[in-house]
């Protein structure tokens, strides 16, 4: 799909991957829960700017993570973190307008050519047995199943 593309975080942008989240995912489909009343209130929307901040945003950021762009919108986010011995492990969450239409197959498409751009021997990805979208995103990774996780792994090399 040509008109999805990833984009580096940066303060600028991270704005609009609030507002994208906000409008089209529960916080606890894109961060770890944050004590308090469901919904966006302010602490999680808080939160939220923290983690990436620093996670991906850091001096020395964790992970890199990415804003995934539909036709131009922020519609999700996406993340390459180094394990070690050359393994990226991805994770992605798209805002519910942009699921079921093949933009998370596109964006996994992206992803594996960033980890090549980067070295990496393989990228890796977990989710739980009842995320059929996430396991849906696994084609043309080995899949393995480990009590409650789904674990892919893609050979880039």
């Amino acid at each position: 799909m040509p008109d999805i593309a990833l984009r580096p975080l940066t303060e600028e942008n991270l704005p609009a991957l609030l507002a994208a989240a906000i409008a089209g995912a529960d916080p606890l489909e894109v961060m770890a829960p944050v004590p308090g009343p469901g919904g966006w209130t302010a602490e999680r929307r808080a939160a939220f700017l923290a983690f990436h901040r620093a996670r991906g945003l850091a001096a020395e950021p964790v992970e890199r993570t990415f804003v995934v762009l539909l036709r131009a919108a922020v519609v999700g986010a996406a993340r390459l973190q180094p394990t070690g011995a050359g393994e990226l492990e991805t994770g992605i969450w798209l805002s519910r307008d942009a699921r079921g239409r093949g933009v998370g197959r596109a964006v996994v498409a992206l992803l594996r050519a960033e980890a090549v751009r980067a070295g990496a021997h393989r990228m890796i990805a977990t989710t739980t047995p009842e995320n059929a979208a996430a396991r849906g995103l696994m084609a043309g990774a080995r899949v393995r199943i480990d009590g409650a996780d789904v674990h892919g792994t893609w050979q880039l090399r």
